[in-house]
Order: structure tokens, then sequence, then C-alpha cells
């Protein structure tokens, strides 16, 4: 069962590498500039995924499916809390690694939550399954953007310079998602002309071959330095790749939430850390260098720690799909 799932899920995946080693190289190359993947990303996470979240949402989501909706946004924090408490601990613990702490915490708090799981969903279920699981990944970044774009931008900042800013939290995958689910609500949903509903979709099918094409270009644009901070390199991998999924695989596999949540929490929780974090620490001016490294070797390695504890996952709930 083991062996099984994780071929699966490795197959899968591999996939997924395969189409983000197009955006990789063609960076690399230059047939697409740095500038050209920000402004890739910028349309991704400002226009395709909104207008994803938006038809998806409109189309499929019922309050009375999904009578526990707000409890997704709360994993999302619950899993952003334990990553930053056990950061915070090995800070404590550690006295060295405190020189890119706040680094060190936006690492081992912040997961790609939207780049790979929607494209990991839509390769490793069954088409209805994966409707299914893009809904509940969605509520998930509600929780997800509203965090990393308050806290997050301020755990990067200078000590001095830090501050809670609310405004960042209302960002446009976050807008998109309220404002769907606010017409399903009032039952408006059912009245969006047709004019306005056909372009939003069709927009919105960009986002998943899109996404992966903006990870692996972003991956190519990183600045990652001539030299790794090795320890505390190692040390916020460590807590995101292995902690983080031990941790959620115990409460998942005690708790026995319904198949797909269980799947949806034990994703989150091993995803490698968020590119957003690359994109905060220049706005912030920061040199970013471990969270660059963090970034693109946390991604090398989840090609295997990823498909290790979605095996262990359905090896030990007996689930698959």
């Amino acid at each position: 069962m083991f062996l099984e799932s994780f071929k699966t899920t490795f197959g899968a995946i591999f996939e997924l590498v395969l189409l983000g080693a197009v955006g990789f190289f063609i960076v690399r190359r230059n047939i697409i500039r740095d500038e050209g993947v920000k402004v890739l990303s910028d349309l991704v996470i400002g226009l395709f995924l909104p207008c994803f979240m938006f038809s998806q949402i409109i189309d499929r989501f019922s309050f009375s499916i999904y009578p526990d909706w707000w409890v997704f946004p709360l994993y999302s924090v619950i899993i952003s809390f334990a990553g930053y408490a056990c950061g915070s601990l090995l800070l404590r613990a550690d006295k060295s690694l405190s020189k890119n702490g706040g680094e060190f915490l936006g690492i081992t708090t912040f997961q790609n939550s939207g780049y790979l799981p929607l494209p990991l969903a839509a390769a490793l279920l069954p088409a209805a399954a994966a409707q299914e699981m893009f809904i509940l990944i969605f509520l998930f970044l509600i929780g997800f953007n509203m965090t990393i774009f308050s806290f997050g931008v301020m755990m990067l900042e200078p000590k001095k310079e830090q501050r809670f800013d609310y405004r960042h939290m209302f960002n446009a995958p976050v807008v998109a998602t309220l404002l769907a689910l606010a017409l399903v609500f009032f039952k408006a949903n059912t009245i969006v002309p047709q004019f306005v509903s056909r372009p939003v979709e069709f927009l919105g099918r960009c986002a998943i071959p899109l996404s992966i094409l903006v990870v692996g270009g972003n991956l190519a644009s990183l600045k990652t330095g001539q030299g790794a901070n090795f320890r505390p390199l190692c040390f916020s991998l460590l807590i995101k790749l292995i902690v983080l999924p031990l941790v959620f695989l115990g409460f998942v596999v005690l708790a026995k939430p319904k198949p797909l949540v269980g799947l949806l929490i034990l994703l989150q929780a091993a995803m490698p850390p968020a590119a957003l974090l690359s994109v905060i620490s220049k706005n912030q001016n920061q040199a970013g260098r471990l969270v660059n490294q963090a970034i693109f070797y946390g991604h090398i390695a989840s090609i295997l720690t990823i498909p290790l504890f979605l095996a262990l996952y359905w090896a030990l709930t007996g689930k698959s799909y």
C-alpha cells in the first residue's frame, strides 16, 4: 500500500516538475527575463487565480453542502501558527539562528499554499474529488492570504519598522473569494449574466498550468547567493518539510476528519516555503538570501518529502483515490 501510494503520488508530482522545468529553463535561457516572470506572477495572483476562485465558488459552492466552511481559514491559521511556534522554539534554543530571525520564522510559518496544492489536487484526484478539493483550498487561502500579507509582511520588516497593516489582508484572491461567497449567500450567483461568468471562467482555466510555470520561473530567478546559510537553512527546512508534516499527519490519523479534509491539512502542512516570501522580502528591501535559498532547496526536497507523507497518510488511513 505504501509503495503503491508513493509511486502514484511521486508520478503526479513529477508531471508538475516537468511543467515547472519548462518555466525554469525559459527563464534561465533568457527567453523570458526576470521582469517577465514578475509580470506573469502578478497576473496569476491578481487575475487568473481570483477568476478561478470566483468561477468555481459561484458554480459549485453551497452553504448547505459546506456548513463548516469557516473552519478552513481557521486551519490555515493553525498550520501557520504551528510553524511559527516551532520556529520560535528553535530560535530560543539556538541563539546563533537569531541573526536571520525574521526570515527564519517566515520560512517555518508560511507554505506554498496555492501554486502547488491546486495543480497537485488536479493531478492526484479524480475530477469530482479535485473540484471539491479546489473549493476547500480556496477557503483555506482566505486565512493564508490574509495572514501572509499582514503578519508575513510585518515579520520580514526590520524590527524598528515592524507594524501591522490590515489593508494588506484584503488582496485580490481574498476579495474574489469573499465576493463569490457573498453572491452565493444572497443567492445572486444564479443571476450573474453569462457574458460575465464565461470570460471569468476562461481566464480562471489558465491559473493551474500558469501557476506551475511561475513556480519554475521564480526558482530560476531567485538570487540564492554564492554560499548557503547552512545551519539556519537546514533547521528551517527540517521544521517545514519534516516536523510539521509529522505533527499534522498524527493529527489527521487521530482526529479522522473527512478524507478530503485530512488530505488538505496534510498537503498544506507538507508544502515547501511560500514563493511569496521572496517577493515580500524584496518589497521590504531585505537581502532575502536565506528566504531564497529555502524556497529553492525546499521545492527540490519536497519532490521526495510530499509523496513520502502522502503515502504514509494513505497507508495509515487506508484511503486513496
